[in-house]
């Protein structure tokens, strides 16, 4: 079933013509797409939750792909503004640079599609040149939860 699942999937992918050079990696579809509102080009996972799923929702995984490729340049500012305001205030005073602005320094450099969740990870160069921010988003595209993952572990921070 898992390859008849993944085959389906690029399938689906491939006709949509939404990724560039789509293929398998292991249990998800990979590729790259452009995203639109942000102006960048970001690596794409599809992960139909294989071992998970007895039968994986690629409507749903389809549909979350071309939301967040295709999200309005304000809806993006939003979650960008939001995530942004965020992390100030989860992180302590002297734990981020007064002179960095979240809101151009977090860069989108990948997106996670499932059938429940997107993930975007963002990069901050100047910000958290070690770490990556993960972006949990709903279906609807509204933020759910926030994690910094750096280089050492200890670094997590959850919203």
């Amino acid at each position: 079933m898992t390859e008849s699942v993944l085959n389906d999937l690029l399938r689906r992918v491939t006709e949509s013509g939404l990724l560039d050079d789509a293929q398998i990696d292991e249990d998800s579809v990979i590729g790259a797409a452009h995203l639109e509102a942000a102006g960048v080009e970001v690596e794409v996972d599809l992960d139909p939750e294989i071992d998970d799923e007895d039968a994986p929702d690629l409507d749903a995984i389809m549909s979350g792909l071309k939301d967040i490729l295709t999200v309005s340049e304000d809806r993006w500012r939003a979650i960008v503004e939001e995530v942004a305001s965020d992390i100030e205030d989860a992180l302590d005073d002297g734990e981020l640079d007064a002179d960095v602005d979240l809101r151009t320094d977090l860069e989108a450099i990948g997106v996670g599609v499932f059938a429940d969740a997107i993930i975007v990870v963002f990069a901050g160069e100047t910000s958290f040149p070690d770490a990556l921010v993960h972006v949990q988003l709903t279906p609807d595209l509204e933020v759910e939860d926030i994690e910094i993952i750096g280089d050492d572990e200890g670094d997590d921070e959850d919203e």
